[in-house]
């Protein structure tokens, strides 16, 4: 049995969608080999100084040596399920994932950017699959749209957008498939766990 995170399955799908992607793009960022960027380090703190939040108005968080201070309006709202390990079958393929919160049938994810592009978040798959996994019927992104502001690892919070997707008709099938081409892909290959 073979086992990914929908953020690999989603790496998988634009490698699949883009011809100037080698292989090799891919199974670096499959097999973790990527070493994380500043942004991305900054978008893990602010994410983890988020989880500790109050919900209402924000104008400063902070975790470990980051500082984030919001130059914006920002009533961010925090649900009461949040940090949930999700998991689910497709075939011969688990699929695994994380979900920022939870109300309801809705799921809540928040994002980091340094430029807002909607395209990104609504083309992707993780929301698909965490409709699908968790059984709800929308997906709500806060997005949050930082950049580096005076000393190191202080940011500044300058816009916030909210965007949503809901469940479809075929989105499972959507999922299913996706799921399917990647694990013939994978057990193709040694590295991934598939034949040697």
């Amino acid at each position: 049995m073979l086992t990914i995170r929908v953020t690999s399955l989603e790496q998988f799908r634009i490698w699949k969608e883009d011809d100037d992607l080698d292989v090799g793009w891919l199974l670096t960022r499959l097999l973790g080999k990527e070493a994380p960027s500043d942004v991305m380090l900054a978008g893990t703190a602010f994410h983890s100084a988020l989880e500790h939040a109050s919900e209402g108005v924000l104008d400063t968080l902070a975790f470990g040596d980051y500082r984030f201070d919001f130059n914006c309006d920002a009533e961010v709202q925090i649900p009461t399920l949040k940090e949930l390990e999700i998991t689910k079958q497709y075939g011969d393929l688990l699929v695994t994932g994380h979900v920022d919160g939870l109300i309801g049938k809705e799921i809540t994810d928040y994002k980091t950017t340094g430029q807002f592009d909607p395209d990104r978040y609504m083309e992707s798959y993780q929301w698909r699959y965490y409709l699908d996994m968790c059984d709800c019927d929308r997906f709500r992104w806060q997005v949050f749209v930082i950049s580096e502001f005076g000393p190191p690892c202080c940011y500044e919070v300058k816009q916030i957008h909210q965007l949503a997707q809901v469940r479809y008709p075929g989105m499972d099938q959507d999922c299913a498939r996706l799921a399917q081409e990647y694990y013939e892909f994978a057990s193709q290959q040694p590295l991934l766990g598939g034949k040697q």
